[in-house]
């Protein structure tokens, strides 16, 4: 008698557990805004005619259904002007509409010899111009500047460091 109560038992514990392990929720489903796409090796060009006035690239972009924004890592952006400026950074996200790229940590430009070095930077693509609230630091080959705030005009190479502005200069 112990014997088939405990085979009874035993019955019905495993199919208590195998009907908690199936168990599937059918009525819920992603949203819209939860569906992306991933790509690697991201590539984008601004052109005015034929001449391509900046590109950027990044490592991998993931695409929001629904948003206008694309996620992006490990970014470059080159600018082309007389002399080449490269912007670098690690995450970011560009919005297609506005043209806005937001880069995070680290970011770097590199401009005429020259390296500049903040925490975040917003890159406006249709007015060609960089700016940060954050502290920098621009190092060229005979001075180190540092400050809080800046902004980049690219077109005309104009660099403001916004305030707090230390220099030291090397001979």
């Amino acid at each position: 008698m112990k014997g088939k109560l405990l085979l009874v038992l035993s019955i019905v514990l495993a199919l208590v557990f195998f009907l908690i392990l199936s168990y599937r929720e059918n009525g819920v489903k992603p949203r819209s805004s939860y569906k992306a796409s991933a790509i690697k090796g991201f590539h984008l060009a601004r052109k005015a005619g034929d001449r391509i006035k900046w590109e950027l690239t990044a490592e991998s972009a993931d695409f929001q259904e629904g948003n206008n924004e694309i996620f992006l890592s490990d970014i470059t952006v080159k600018i082309y002007h007389e002399k080449e400026i490269i912007l670098t950074g690690g995450k970011g996200n560009y919005s297609v509409q506005e043209k806005l790229l937001e880069i995070g940590l680290p970011v770097e430009i590199t401009m005429d010899g020259a390296v500049l070095t903040t925490n975040s930077l917003t890159w406006h693509g249709e007015d060609e111009v960089m700016t940060t609230r954050d502290n920098v630091s621009l190092k060229g080959k005979n001075f180190l500047m540092q400050g809080q705030g800046l902004m980049v005009k690219a077109s005309d190479r104009q660099v403001k460091v916004l305030k707090d502005v230390k220099g030291i200069f090397y001979r």
